[in-house]
């Protein structure tokens, strides 16, 4: 029975979770070694996820030398790591670095969504609804080219597409923007998840 245990995720796979301090060091430990002496995209990722950890187990010195090691791999996804050393240094108030992190990752000319959605929710997060509408909205002219042909099935059907827009909407609800053909969408889209035991 004992060789089960061979086959469980360790600290540093992919489908390891690690549920206690203690773990969540291990894991950062371990994913700081992945793809050592590579200059890979995947060694950035990994480097970014083990700062997370550092930051959440309290080391936030480590997991600040750790982003900073990853801002080095230029093989790095084109504003990834600046996008979330950028979400760690607006948790840490040290907000002028994070705004030096954003500026350089809008100057790489980021694709992935995620990215646009990171940086618009730690924006969002820290009070500057603004600057995180302007990057969702520039996330989804990503994705998209444009806006003008988005209807609401796009956001049905297109995960990244709807946290966008999601994103988007509450940021311009808190700057009390008046309503958009995109928010119209994201209102129908929160309109169809009411359950119907709700609406009586």
């Amino acid at each position: 029975m004992a060789r089960k245990h061979h086959h469980e995720p360790q600290p540093g796979d992919d489908g390891f979770v690690p549920m206690t301090h203690a773990e969540r060091r291990a894991h950062a430990d371990a994913l700081t070694r992945a793809h050592e002496g590579h200059q890979c995209a995947e060694r950035a990722d990994a480097l970014c996820q083990a700062a997370e950890y550092y930051a959440i187990v309290g080391d936030h010195d480590l997991a600040d030398h750790t982003f900073r090691e990853a801002l080095d791999i230029e093989d790095a996804e084109p504003g990834s790591v600046q996008a979330y050393y950028a979400s760690f240094l607006l948790d840490r108030q040290r907000h002028p670095e994070a705004f030096a992190m954003i500026a350089e990752a809008r100057k790489l000319h980021p694709e992935d969504p995620d990215l646009f959605s990171v940086i618009g929710e730690a924006l969002a997060e820290h009070g500057y609804q603004q600057q995180a509408a302007r990057w969702f909205t520039a996330g989804l002219v990503e994705q998209l080219g444009h806006l003008t042909d988005l209807n609401v099935e796009d956001l049905r059907h297109d995960f990244d597409l709807e946290i966008l827009a999601r994103g988007r909407y509450r940021a311009r609800q808190a700057l009390d923007l008046p309503i958009d053909h995109i928010d119209t969408m994201v209102q129908e889209l929160r309109e169809t998840e009411v359950t119907p035991a709700s609406t009586h």
